[in-house]
């Protein structure tokens, strides 16, 4: 049975995704109705922009009651905190009752956000996702614009509505204009604008409040009251309920410069005592239920005062939820929050804490508790939920939260440094991880914890040996595993003690840290720890690893479930590479589509992209596909140079350069080679790994032989052809083989049969093949051709006729074309063999079982809910099943799968 965590807490409160319900004594307007419903359903952007008090939710929140049927709707309310994470998370959600097709996990949006592209990929994938509805109109309703302060935000939905799809829309509600170009779209006529002159109220529509409020419906009042508030929905309002059944023209001049002292002395002073600090205690609360209501007011009769307070319309919205949720307008919120702070300030850092407690919003929680100035209770919350935030791609809102703490309580508290640390690693920014490693470490010795500050070092040493410090992190690590150390910690630095041999060429000593580090973690099923190590695939085929990484593989996805993870796309690359080195590239192509749909739902992340660039660069190459491995290896290095911090990117951009050379080799790519080999010659490497000195010289024996000069290329490649893996993708097999393929050019058949006999004898017993297939079809070929009478025995020479065959189909016509001689090599074409990464569809024979099972209950017309329910899966399986299959049959939307589901092939 899988022990996979539970899905983590929503990142705000559901309410900000919860349109309010038009209070029922809301009088008709009927020109501003008529306007504002044919922009909603006709323009492209439709904003309401007038101060405080116009009626501007309450506009939207009628309107969107008399939407046509089947009206997609999305509404978010914003709040002071809600940068580009948390806004993307809140949308996300609102969207999904709509079942989109996305092709990206909605939560890995802000994961996506930090990727090279940035917001417009984001914006990209919202689009399509849009673009692929079934309804007929959509609209994405935005209220309290006003409260975003994160530019990233602006510049994302600038992106959003230059190009949104044709059936939708987006409402915008503010009080300050939004910092968007929307000339274009006012020229265009795709601009609706309802600014404080149409918002406000005329005098018909006043004779109508008087009306409803039970008062005479005299024009004389109306017109009074029209020149004292300039028909401001918030000044009318006040004149009429200030007191039931009381004169609206007692109230004098109203202006919003008054508003505050007559909200004291007409509402608030007006109610019961009981009701009045109710409500004085919950006006540190953004939505108002029972429970929360009854936590911070500390009242055993909340549900009863709530209702009061629905009932007195005291300025609210009720929110369409299943309990009744009420949300104060910011004008009363604001004026309740002022007397609060006059009359007991000291109360507010109890209300605050209180507001914390129980709080699933966790950056609201940290927000309250920051705002008390409570920063112990603060640090406890982040350092206990923080890393769940982490495991969902939440590593920007942890950040955010970071920032609240001021310096000097930031400083003296180890966790929190453990915390940034922690969330640097998935962008592989170690030269801050380890300063905040070390940092933790310090404070958590200090403060005589001793089994935090061991953890904290282990991390650090993880940093130091991707930041040109692995001969420190190499002495360290054994230290730490002196001490009493508890299993996770074990297992990290384990997993630390692998990468340090294998940086310094101890291939032999790389199984026996990873069984170590495997024995560890099956102690100790915790989700972060494991996540710690997934990256481990570019050990498949070193000494006594291939076993160890099934087991892992097996044993991640028995503990984890089958939910997309760092640690999955981990297990998942090592299968590629498992696959590949046995020869099996079918199977490989399948295992690195997995990992491909992962890598894009998860966001992206820089963590499992590198990964994915890498085989993909080398198994695209291998089957042909130039542009595709080409892609790869150029994306990968840019990232590294762009992105990487100095340090990383001196530890890895040998490895992408010389990844790239081998993709060159293999195409044949004479121009290429050269250029990588000046390339690869001029790169630094201060971290001492081994294996840049022998990629180097590995690079330079590629130019030999494209040269002809086969002396040298021998004498380079001779000192590489041993009997193991020293480093990644099997460096030490292709250079036997392609000795061999020398030996036998430069006539010495005899030397080439020697060398080629003990690597096939340890193919023939189960080791790897995956070196041979690097060498390339010419040289597979020539070596299968050759006749090597008793030199090889029968079954040595089928071995690489084996591997000719399986090579041989999967060459493209263009590389042999630009291969001088290249008519020599030919081969049979099977262009569907793999198809390249993201690309052609491959029909409903190329969907798995489940997805097929979820495309039958698509096509019945069953909404991703109630394919969740029948099929026992999550949503959010479902969402990333929806996303798989819509992908292979090559299709947008789910009405177009289903038709293929119908229809048949």
């Amino acid at each position: 049975m899988s022990s996979a965590p539970a899905p983590a807490p929503h990142a705000f409160a559901l309410a900000k995704i919860q349109p309010p319900r038009p209070r029922t004594s809301l009088v008709g307007r009927p020109a501003l109705e008529l306007a504002l419903g044919t922009s909603l359903l006709q323009r492209r952007l439709t904003l309401l922009l007038a101060p405080a008090g116009y009626g501007k939710t309450s506009a939207l929140a009628r309107q969107i009651r008399w939407l046509p049927p089947g009206t997609a709707l999305a509404w978010v309310s914003a709040d002071e905190d809600d940068q580009l994470p948390r806004f993307l998370a809140c949308l996300g959600r609102a969207l999904e009752p709509h079942d989109l097709p996305w092709r990206v996990d909605p939560d890995a949006l802000a994961t996506l956000a930090l990727g090279e592209r940035g917001l417009r990929a984001v914006a990209d994938e919202l689009i399509n996702a849009l673009a692929g509805a079934e309804a007929a109109r959509g609209l994405l309703v935005l209220d309290d614009v006003h409260r975003i302060a994160d530019p990233q935000v602006f510049e994302l939905l600038q992106w959003v509505i230059e190009r949104l799809p044709a059936r939708w829309g987006v409402a915008m509600a503010s009080r300050l204009e939004p910092p968007l170009a929307m000339g274009r779209w006012r020229a265009a006529g795709e601009l609706g604008e309802f600014r404080q002159y149409e918002l406000r109220f005329n005098q018909d529509e006043v004779v109508a409040l008087l009306a409803g409020a039970g008062l005479p419906a005299d024009a004389g009042v109306a017109r009074e009251l029209l020149e004292r508030t300039d028909g401001w929905a918030a000044g009318l309002r006040l004149n009429l309920s200030a007191r039931p059944g009381g004169n609206g023209a007692r109230a004098g001049v109203l202006t919003q410069r008054h508003l505050f002292d007559y909200l004291a002395a007409e509402v608030l002073d007006d109610m019961p005592a009981e009701l009045r600090s109710f409500l004085l205690c919950c006006a540190v609360l953004p939505e108002l239920t029972a429970a929360r209501c009854a936590r911070v007011s500390g009242s055993p009769h909340a549900a009863r005062l709530l209702a009061e307070v629905e009932r007195r319309g005291l300025f609210v919205s009720v929110l369409d939820a299943d309990e009744l949720t009420l949300r104060l307008h910011d004008l009363f919120r604001d004026f309740l929050e002022d007397r609060l702070q006059r009359e007991c300030a000291g109360e507010l850092p109890a209300l605050l804490r209180r507001a914390a407690e129980g709080e699933d919003d966790l950056p609201r929680a940290v927000g309250y508790l920051a705002r008390a100035g409570a920063w112990d209770e603060a640090a406890q919350a982040v350092a206990g939920r923080g890393a769940e935030l982490l495991a969902i791609g939440g590593g920007p809102s942890l950040a955010r939260m970071l920032a609240l703490f001021p310096p000097a309580e930031f400083e003296r508290r180890p966790e929190l440094h453990f915390l940034r640390g922690l969330s640097c690693f998935p962008t592989f920014a170690f030269d801050t991880m380890l300063a905040a490693m070390q940092q933790a470490e310090a404070g958590f010795r200090a403060a005589g914890r001793e089994a935090q500050a061991w953890r904290a070092r282990a991390y650090a040493c993880l940093a130091m040996e991707n930041m040109a410090q692995t001969e420190v992190a190499a002495r360290e690590l054994p230290k730490l595993l002196a001490l009493p150390l508890d299993d996770g910690t074990r297992a990290i630095v384990c997993f630390g003690a692998a990468w340090a041999a294998y940086a310094q060429a101890r291939a032999a000593d790389v199984a026996p840290w990873f069984a170590q580090m495997l024995q560890a973690l099956e102690r100790v099923p915790e989700p972060a720890v494991w996540d710690a190590c997934f990256f481990h695939s570019l050990w498949v085929g070193m000494p006594g690893m291939d076993g160890l990484l099934e087991r892992f593989g097996e044993r991640a996805t028995v503990l984890f479930g089958d939910t997309p993870t760092q640690l999955r796309a981990g297990v998942l690359h090592a299968r590629v590479w498992l696959a590949f080195s046995a020869g099996r590239l079918d199977e490989a192509g399948h295992w690195l589509a997995r990992a491909d749909e992962d890598c894009r739902w998860l966001g992206r992340p820089r963590s499992v992209l590198t990964e994915n660039h890498l085989a993909h660069t080398l198994i695209d190459a291998v089957g042909g596909r130039r542009d595709a491995a080409y892609a790869a290896a150029l994306e990968c290095r840019h990232d590294i140079a762009e992105h990487g911090s100095a340090p990383n990117r001196l530890t890895h951009e040998c490895e992408a350069i010389f990844t790239h050379g081998r993709a060159a080799w293999i195409l044949q790519d004479e121009a290429t080679l050269r250029e990588l080999d000046a390339r690869l010659a001029q790169v630094p490497d201060p971290c001492g790994w081994a294996a840049a000195d022998d990629g180097r010289r590995f690079s330079r024996a590629f130019v030999a032989l494209v040269d002809g000069r086969l002396h040298d290329a021998q004498a380079l490649l001779a000192p590489l052809a041993i009997d193991h893996e020293p480093s990644c993708f099997f460096p030490a097999a292709q250079a036997t083989v392609l000795l061999a393929d020398v030996r036998l050019r430069l006539g010495a058949l005899d030397e080439a049969a020697a060398t080629l006999r003990p690597w096939i004898a340890r193919a023939m017993a189960g080791g790897s093949v995956g070196g041979a297939l690097l060498c390339g079809w010419p040289v597979l070929q020539r070596l299968r051709d050759t006749r090597w009478g008793e030199r090889l025995s029968t079954d040595q020479k089928a071995v690489l006729g084996r591997l000719a065959a399986t090579l041989a189909p999967r060459e493209d016509p263009a590389v042999r074309a630009a291969r001088p001689g290249g008519a020599a090599a030919r081969a049979p074409q099977d262009d569907d063999a793999a198809a390249p990464r993201g690309g052609r569809a491959q029909g409903l024979a190329g969907l798995s079982e489940r997805e097929r099972e979820v495309l039958a209950r698509l096509a019945a017309g069953d909404s991703n809910k109630l394919i969740a329910r029948g099929l026992e899966l999550s949503p959010h399986t479902v969402k990333r099943h929806v996303a798989n299959l819509l992908g292979k049959l090559g299709v947008e939307t789910r009405g177009q799968a289903a038709a293929r589901w119908r229809h048949g092939p």
